[in-house]
């Protein structure tokens, strides 16, 4: 499953749960109501976006809801600042 797979795959499970739109989620997560749509319509997203989208739906998952299958659970690593090279 690709990255956008697992993220469009997320969305979906979540906002089913939850009973709320792909755009309210997506406002919620991104400040921004059409990313998710727009992923799913085939644009892309950042790298920073993406793992700040896995991490909020890890850190927000429903305690009695399955996972969607395919999907890692593991917490993605902390991004560390890069340092200037001289």
């Amino acid at each position: 499953m690709t990255p956008t797979d697992q993220l469009l795959a997320l969305s979906k499970s979540y906002c089913d749960l939850r009973g709320i739109s792909e755009r309210t989620a997506s406002g919620i997560i991104f400040r921004d109501s059409r990313t998710i749509v727009r992923v799913k319509a085939g644009g892309s997203l950042t790298l920073k976006s993406f793992e700040r989208a896995i991490n909020w739906f890890r850190e927000n998952w429903p305690d009695n809801a399955e996972w969607p299958a395919g999907v890692d659970r593991q917490p993605l690593p902390a991004r560390t600042k890069r340092k200037e090279v001289a």
